[in-house]
């Protein structure tokens, strides 16, 4: 598997495939290429990843390390090859230096899809359109032709936590909440993100002040990003940890989480919890959480109603859902 890669979120995004490969090949040895140093402990839980090659953000400035990781794929010999995403020159060139007998991959471009020939551009036509599920989607139909492929409910994200690692988040979660609140709903915020996908924290503050006063009982834990300083002034009980295993464990603890389209987002979606991802540029499509409890709103920084609709709407489902439950 192909995905050179450093960042967190890009890396998430790929562990469908894995469980894609595990229900097809269970048996099946995977080594993963990827650029995102967080990768070992994203696919620690994955019993069928044998080894993982780190490149570094520019691997064309290490060239020997690059050879080094070259020449151990071509020794190794695979059966199958698997270029993760579209538009990577670097996870295609990859591909074709694998020394692999055989290649999967999603289209490089709309010029690559033209010449594909008429099978796979009716392939395309029917693909999810999710980043994650580009390559799930090559995969099944190279093994499964026609309507069979589509059948099956497409795998979600996924971080394979512990036992011991989720009931560490529990207790950390418990340490955080003031235990003489009142016992609502314990929603995970994350008011960060890169450029300008990122949101005002006044925007956050009135987000959360709405939210609270539409019902008292809601519990909100601010994420902290990796700077360590809290963007909500300090407001809400706030967590920090380098460690993702660790943030998983820890929102999968919630009955929700909430925020802009980050790495943290897909690591929540990871996790099994509710998510609601807020978007401000038009990628929503691509990048959303796809559960059956979560959702996703384009979103515009000068104006916060509409994602405290959306919002109201999130939790009052989370609700119902637990109603039921």
């Amino acid at each position: 598997m192909l995905r050179p890669n450093h960042r967190l979120g890009n890396t998430l995004l790929i562990t469908p495939l894995l469980c894609e490969l595990e229900r097809h090949f269970p048996g099946a040895e995977v080594d993963v290429v990827t650029g995102c140093e967080a990768a070992p402990e994203i696919f620690a839980g994955f019993r069928q990843v044998r080894r993982i090659y780190q490149l570094t953000r520019r691997p064309g400035h290490h060239p020997w390390r690059l050879w080094r990781a070259i020449r151990s794929m071509r020794r190794a010999r695979y059966d199958l090859a698997i270029d993760c995403v579209k538009g990577s020159h670097s996870a295609r060139l990859l591909m074709r230096w694998s020394g692999a007998r055989q290649w999967i991959a999603p289209p490089f471009d709309a010029q690559d899809q033209r010449q594909a020939g008429s099978a796979w551009q009716a392939v395309w036509s029917s693909a999810p359109g999710h980043f994650a599920l580009d390559a799930v989607h090559a995969l099944r139909h190279a093994l499964v032709a026609g309507a069979a492929a589509l059948q099956r409910p497409q795998p979600r994200l996924c971080v394979k936590l512990r036992t011991d690692e989720i009931e560490d988040g529990r207790a950390t979660l418990d340490d955080l909440l003031d235990q003489a609140s009142p016992r609502g709903p314990v929603v995970a915020i994350f008011p960060n993100a890169t450029g300008n996908k990122r949101l005002p924290g006044k925007w956050w503050q009135q987000f959360i002040e709405t939210l609270q006063q539409r019902d008292p009982s809601l519990r909100f834990i601010e994420m902290v990003a990796a700077h360590g300083c809290s963007q909500l002034e300090g407001k809400l009980p706030a967590y920090f940890s380098s460690d993702v295993r660790r943030m998983a464990a820890l929102i999968r603890q919630c009955d929700g989480y909430i925020s802009g389209d980050c790495g943290v987002m897909h690591l929540a979606c990871a996790s099994g919890t509710p998510t609601l991802g807020l978007f401000t540029r038009p990628n929503l499509d691509r990048y959303r959480p796809y559960g059956p409890l979560d959702g996703a709103i384009a979103v515009d920084p000068s104006d916060v109603a509409p994602a405290i609709a959306a919002a109201t709407a999130f939790l009052d489902a989370l609700s119902r859902a637990r109603a039921v439950d």
